[in-house]
């Protein structure tokens, strides 16, 4: 069911030189839109600043109370990762 050809449009790495994309099912599907529309992920500006698209479809997830979005007080992955170097507690990435 989810073995999917993909094609990835690639815009650089970040500071781990993961690669930072696009990514696109063969008929066209813009998959980082659909996972953020459906409240699957959050939208880290910090690598895509001026997608508006992906601002609006955030936004409508999270009034909509969608995905990550249902919890009253969702944290982000970066949060998560922060609080768990202070408390001494070892996050597996």
């Amino acid at each position: 069911m989810f073995a999917k050809t993909v094609t990835v449009e690639t815009h650089g790495h970040d500071k781990y030189q993961r690669i930072i994309g696009d990514v696109f099912l063969l008929d066209g599907s813009h998959i980082n839109r659909e996972l953020v529309a459906q409240g699957w992920c959050w939208w880290y500006r910090k690598y895509a600043s001026e997608d508006v698209m992906l601002a609006a479809l955030e936004a409508a997830a999270r009034v909509g109370r969608k995905g990550l979005w249902a919890d009253s007080n969702p944290v982000p992955p970066w949060e998560w990762l922060k609080q768990g170097k202070r408390t001494g507690v070892q996050m597996i990435p």
